[in-house]
């Protein structure tokens, strides 16, 4: 652990990559509000933002705004603010910097410098929330905000179905309800999500319902439900659960076999497109090809 007290041995400055609260103000390390008030200055994602925090504390550190409409150029800056020999922390809106938030490009470029660059950890919504869900505790696939295509977010479901860890992302309060509806599209109405909403804060909510339990919970009139930020975990598929059998996979199925190819050619490339195992959905569908 570097101190930032200790003489260091380069005359380059430290990048200190700091966690902050995620909602309750009270989540921040000791260590944290040290580094935060002795580093010569503060990187943060809004100024405005990180200034109630720094207020609350008692912290006076100078400020400077890295977001990922500046990060390129403000990350030189910093680079030649570091290499001066001041020690710089960089800190995101919430949680812990560089997941789903900008700093890849300034800790890079630490690195090609031979700046040290030293974490403090602390708050972060993606552990938090594994931490209280039972599930993906051992693998686990993490993709931030899902892609706004749906072809491509039910691509990802697609894929994740053929894995064995859970697939864990952000979603905004807006698609929460469209996302539960496209889950259904490669899922069964009873598998069983996990969502947490604003973790730490004063509404915060964490249940696990199955599928079409969420759908009647956001779909119920009470637009309250929908606000905040929300981390949904879908966990790893059982050795005994099977894939929905859903008007997706038949349409795939029936365009294929107008198509005048075999029924065996049919089965054999929807299992390939979609991933499952022949067994789970022949029964279903035996009779398509009699129609």
């Amino acid at each position: 652990m570097h101190s930032i007290n200790k003489k260091q041995s380069s005359s380059y400055g430290i990048l200190y990559v700091v966690a902050t609260p995620i909602g309750n103000i009270n989540d921040i390390t000791y260590r944290a509000v040290e580094i935060l008030s002795k580093v010569q200055l503060i990187a943060t994602e809004d100024t405005r933002h990180s200034k109630k925090l720094l207020n609350f504390y008692g912290i006076k550190t100078k400020q400077t705004s890295y977001h990922k409409h500046n990060e390129l150029e403000k990350s030189n800056f910093l680079i030649n603010f570091l290499i001066k020999g001041n020690n710089v922390a960089v800190i995101s809106d919430a949680g812990t910097p560089c997941i789903s938030d900008p700093g890849d490009i300034l800790i890079k470029k630490a690195h090609e410098n031979n700046i040290v660059v030293s974490p403090v950890p602390g708050a972060s919504s993606l552990i938090s929330a594994i931490s209280v869900s039972g599930e993906a505790s051992d693998i686990f696939k993490f993709i931030g905000f899902l892609p706004k295509k749906v072809s491509q977010k039910l691509d990802i479901f697609k894929r994740h179905y053929k894995s064995d860890s859970s697939l864990i992302f952000f979603e905004s309060p807006n698609r929460v309800l469209k996302t539960l509806y496209e889950l259904k599209k490669i899922y069964s109405g009873n598998k069983k999500l996990f969502i947490a909403r604003e973790i730490t804060k004063v509404y915060e909510n964490i249940f696990i319902l199955t599928i079409d339990d969420w759908i009647k919970y956001f779909d119920f009139n009470d637009g309250e439900r929908q606000k905040g930020e929300f981390i949904f975990l879908i966990p790893k598929n059982k050795k005994s659960e099977k894939i929905i059998i859903n008007e997706e996979i038949e349409s795939f199925i029936k365009v294929l076999l107008e198509s005048d190819i075999s029924y065996r050619s049919a089965l054999k490339a929807t299992c390939k497109y979609f991933g499952v195992k022949k067994n789970d959905i022949y029964k279903e569908y035996i009779n398509l090809a009699k129609k």
